[in-house]
């Protein structure tokens, strides 16, 4: 026979994230990383960029694993709110000089 010791078994649900969650912290003023481009700093400022957006699932978007839906999909349209996102959020990490040469 078995006994049960008082402690009940509580089923854990876990999610896996996916790299379309934005979480409520996320909007496009955010400064993912206090390295800002200034022109002679690519290398500091894109290494910067990079484990920001890794750490947040995202670096997948800039580098191209994953990829556009095809029209129709049910994930395009979180794919162009993600994309607006990076755009934003890769914006405020460039000096506002070298921001305007920039065509995106």
């Amino acid at each position: 026979m078995e006994e049960k010791l008082g402690k009940e078994e509580i089923g854990v649900v876990k999610k896996t994230p996916s790299p379309y969650d934005l979480n409520s912290n996320d909007n496009p003023g955010n400064l993912i990383t206090q390295v800002q481009l200034k022109g002679e700093n690519y290398d500091e400022w894109s290494k910067a960029i990079r484990t920001s957006l890794r750490a947040r699932r995202k670096w997948g978007f800039v580098e191209g694993t994953i990829e556009q839906p095809k029209e129709g999909s049910s994930n395009l349209e979180d794919w162009w709110t993600v994309q607006s996102m990076l755009v934003s959020w890769v914006l405020n990490t460039i000096e506002p000089s070298l921001r305007s040469t920039i065509s995106y």
